[in-house]
């Protein structure tokens, strides 16, 4: 995943306020590393379809409690 401007952390990836904001991120030249809580492949598989000329730019990550210590240390890297 590359991008010019760096990447953003967008946590509910899957929830409307994160697609609508993970597209106006998307547009503006960002790549978008979302959070999801389960089913992390079908959730990817939703945002590349609903995005797909941004299909390069999305990577998305589960977490499954955020309340377990380390459980966002990969969602952050970079």
């Amino acid at each position: 995943m590359s991008s010019s401007k760096g990447v953003v952390l967008v946590t509910g990836a899957n929830g409307f306020v994160a697609g609508r904001t993970i597209e106006v991120l998307l547009k503006a030249g960002y790549s978008v590393r979302g959070t999801v809580r389960a089913k992390v492949e079908d959730r990817a598989r939703q945002l590349r379809e609903a995005l797909p000329e941004y299909a390069d730019k999305i990577e998305v990550v589960q977490l499954s409690d955020f309340a377990v210590p380390g459980s966002c240390d990969e969602a952050v890297k970079g």
